[in-house]
């Protein structure tokens, strides 16, 4: 049984228990529990995103925002207990706990709008915070660490689940009943990704399983009329000649990164396609709003792992059993590049050789 050491979830603590702000608080914060309980994640969204709401003004603001927050995590896919059940469950088996198995699980349990849905989940647990920081767990009450951990566990999930997105199906690599050919052409193509990735880490460099990585400046247009400028990557590979499509960063745009895909279309985000064609070319960027920052794979799979994982090991007090998970989560990824000693930060590097060798 783990023994994980914190005040609640979401918020639970604070659910009709004399809140007070009266009758009309306790008869909305009944609607938003059940609506978390049965799943109705969009209601309680749509409900407490509303400043004119009569439950929305009801509440004390910042136990709004750890239910909203709970929301989108819902909406993700991954609710509180269930990634502490994921990120808990090897070392319950007496298995050793690796990223490629929480990778394994994570996939099979996001939604399509897992990292929008994260994103703004840590938006909402932030604002729950105030003027508080989780830079100093020393410093935070009970609650707040527990937000911290909230934040921690999120962030977590949302560069494991970017892993999903490099390929089409990443679950083929976990899946016993498929082919090894199957498997392989996945491979392949997380290769590929790869290479793109490194294209922009490392100065544009080819990796040594493409034969060529190409990129050409694509101006895309949104919706909204706002147009932005990508790199549109070619990459061939070098034993089969197969080629493959990312997008990233245009040229000059520093620190450069490939941006997260999902199927292919053409720059107006039209003809939406899983494989590309003459009228879908281009990976298509998951953001289509160009008010927003793109999704930065980089980003997302260095500074928002590391953040994440230091985050729930430094909120969650005591010799808990959780924070020993979550740094041989970590452990399986630092130090992984033969020669190279574990520093308890992980680079792009290490990313990059654990996803092509040990996934």
């Amino acid at each position: 049984m783990k023994n994980i050491m914190y005040s609640g979830l979401v918020a639970l603590s604070l659910a009709l228990s004399g809140c007070g702000g009266g009758s009309d608080e306790a008869s909305c914060r009944f609607d938003v529990q059940q609506n978390l309980d049965t799943g109705n994640f969009d209601a309680v969204i749509t409900e407490l995103s509303n400043p004119n709401s009569a439950c929305s003004n009801s509440y004390v603001e910042n136990d709004l925002q750890i239910d909203l927050g709970a929301a989108y995590m819902g909406q993700a896919g991954l609710g509180i207990t269930d990634i502490i059940t994921m990120l808990t469950a090897e070392s319950a088996a007496s298995s050793p706990s690796t990223f490629d198995t929480l990778i394994d699980k994570v996939s099979g349990a996001q939604s399509d709008t897992v990292l929008v849905s994260l994103s703004n989940a840590k938006k909402a647990y932030e604002e729950a915070l105030g003027i508080s920081t989780c830079a100093n767990p020393t410093l935070l009450s009970n609650s707040q660490k527990d937000i911290c951990l909230y934040i921690g566990l999120g962030e977590t999930m949302r560069a494991t689940s970017t892993v999903g997105y490099l390929v089409d199906d990443v679950t083929v690599l976990f899946d016993d009943t498929a082919t090894q050919a199957e498997q392989d052409l996945v491979k392949e193509e997380l290769t590929a990704s790869l290479c793109a990735l490194e294209f922009y880490y490392n100065s544009g460099s080819v990796c040594s399983d493409a034969s060529s990585v190409i990129a050409n400046d694509v101006v895309f247009t949104d919706t909204n009329g706002l147009t932005r400028r990508f790199g549109n990557i070619t990459i061939t590979m070098a034993v089969t000649g197969n080629t493959y499509y990312e997008m990233g960063t245009a040229s000059g745009v520093t620190p450069g990164s490939t941006v997260v895909t999902d199927g292919y279309c053409d720059s107006n985000f039209n003809n939406q396609a899983d494989k590309p064609g003459p009228l879908s070319p281009y990976a298509c960027p998951l953001n289509k709003d160009f008010n927003e920052l793109d999704l930065s794979v980089e980003e997302l799979l260095v500074d928002t792992l590391n953040s994440g994982l230091d985050g729930i090991t430094a909120a969650v007090s005591g010799d808990d059993e959780l924070v020993t998970d979550v740094v041989e989560y970590k452990a399986s990824i630092d130090g992984v590049i033969p020669g190279v000693t574990a520093d308890g930060t992980i680079s792009i590097e290490e990313v990059q050789y654990y996803l092509d060798n040990d996934l």
